[in-house]
């Protein structure tokens, strides 16, 4: 979608569907146990009530093109019954069940447990987080307790002129099915649900599509934000992978 608005000089002034099914729809698998002892690169979109809240780790092997991603997702309990979400195809018990997402109980999610996610990949797996990107919004408690586990923290601002290349590169990778998020079907619903903002200067962001509030795009975000850490730090992954 991006190359259409370049190169013909489509002006949009409103969202466009980022990606196409097929985009991101492919079969590719991964046991997170095989990156034992590996480092990884983190990002994060925060939330406290209306939206879920999703972390995800970028991970590499030698010698390999691939991207592996492992996630997981945040909602408080009371977005089990939100009409909206429910009509977008959101299925938060189902996922729930599956340990793909945590249910927070009450109306807001403690950010701590998402500090603690990347500390448990550490305790169970040792996968060693280098570097996490975050958002300002609601990051406070987070990074309170990602320093008490001496975690680096990276501000990532959600802005076009930030993202922009992460998103192009994202979008390049999965459609040359060098991402392999294992199949995960939150990431899924949240990467069909994403839309793309363009400006006249090429410069993109994901975003929500207008008037469509239960069609959450936190996972497809937070895919935007890992992939300029890698842009910001790919040299020394690679070194450290090695």
């Amino acid at each position: 979608m991006y190359v259409l608005c370049k190169d013909f000089n489509i002006k949009k002034a409103s969202a466009i569907a980022w990606l196409d099914p097929d985009d991101y729809r492919y079969h590719a698998r991964f046991e997170i146990e095989t990156f034992g002892g590996t480092v990884c690169l983190g990002a994060v979109d925060l939330s406290e009530t209306t939206d879920m809240t999703s972390a995800k780790v970028l991970m590499l092997r030698k010698d390999d093109p691939v991207k592996y991603i492992f996630q997981h997702y945040w909602i408080p309990e009371g977005k089990l019954q939100n009409a909206d979400d429910k009509k977008a195809g959101a299925q938060y018990v189902e996922w729930a069940r599956q340990g793909r997402l945590t249910i927070c109980e009450g109306s807001d999610i403690d950010l701590t447990l998402v500090a603690d996610w990347f500390y448990q990949l550490y305790k169970d797996f040792g996968i060693m987080l280098y570097k996490c990107g975050y958002d300002v919004k609601f990051s406070k408690e987070f990074l309170r307790r990602m320093e008490e586990y001496g975690f680096d923290c990276e501000l990532v601002l959600q802005t076009k002129q930030t993202l922009s290349n992460a998103v192009k590169l994202c979008e390049n990778d999965l459609k040359s099915q060098r991402v392999n998020y294992n199949e995960n079907e939150i990431d899924i619903w949240c990467l069909g649900n994403a839309a793309l903002e363009v400006d006249n200067n090429g410069n993109c962001q994901i975003v929500k599509v207008e008037g469509q509030p239960g069609m959450r795009i936190d996972g497809a975000v937070t895919f935007s934000i890992v992939y300029e850490m890698y842009r910001r730090y790919r040299s020394e992954l690679v070194k450290l992978v090695k």
